[in-house]
């Protein structure tokens, strides 16, 4: 698996990941230092493994565009570079509030994860979610956070359905102790859930479209 990285990295500094790229395997693998089967190879275990998407390109080439899943890998990468040569920084992610389905209202009515939050969080979460709307670019924020800045909730059975995990990170909006939800199951890189003792929305006098600031601190 050491290929992966240095693979995906390649493949995004020509641009994959952005949109397609047309490439050689030929000329891709002289890049990498290895052979054209090799790289044809890498190609199509990073293919299997959903971290790249292919398509058939012009002159026996091939298209490649870089997925969700494999960005991810380079911004861990990226973030795990950026813990190592940078001291610790409180990080500040800006968004919109906007509004959600109502689904944190129905998970958070579950005592099991009531009784989880307030024992780990030291709050009793208001039974509906705060919803702030972030671009990748924030979101991608996340990414730079050491591990024990994440509070894991456990998942559970109950009323014969399985509910998930989910990770909890402390944060302040306007001084006020909350935190970022994030469910197991969840694919949005664009919504941050937030969870607190009381309405913020209302508390805060909240409506959609207004910018807000997160900050999570690491001193």
């Amino acid at each position: 698996m050491s290929y992966v990285i240095p693979t995906l990295k390649a493949l995004a500094l020509k641009g994959a990941s952005k949109e397609f790229i047309s490439i050689s395997t030929r000329t891709f693998g002289k890049e990498l230092g290895i052979s054209q089967q090799m790289a044809s190879n890498r190609l199509v275990k990073l293919s299997e493994k959903e971290l790249i998407k292919r398509r058939r390109g012009g002159s026996r080439g091939q298209d490649i565009l870089i997925t969700r899943e494999g960005l991810a890998l380079l911004r861990k990468e990226y973030g795990d570079y950026q813990r190592i040569f940078q001291e610790a920084q409180d990080i500040e992610i800006t968004g919109k509030i906007s509004s959600g389905l109502g689904e944190g209202q129905y998970y958070l009515a579950q005592e099991e994860y009531l009784t989880q939050i307030e024992k780990k969080l030291g709050f009793k979460p208001f039974p509906g979610t705060l919803n702030i709307t972030v671009t990748p670019e924030e979101y991608s924020k996340l990414d730079l956070l050491p591990d024990s800045a994440t509070i894991q909730i456990g998942g559970f059975e109950a009323q014969g359905r399985t509910f998930g995990k989910a990770d909890c990170i402390p944060v302040l909006i306007s001084k006020i102790e909350c935190a970022i939800i994030i469910p197991d199951r969840s694919h949005h890189t664009d919504v941050l859930e937030i969870i607190s003792a009381g309405q913020l929305r209302k508390k805060l006098k909240l409506k959609d479209g207004d910018s807000i600031q997160v900050k999570i601190e690491l001193r």
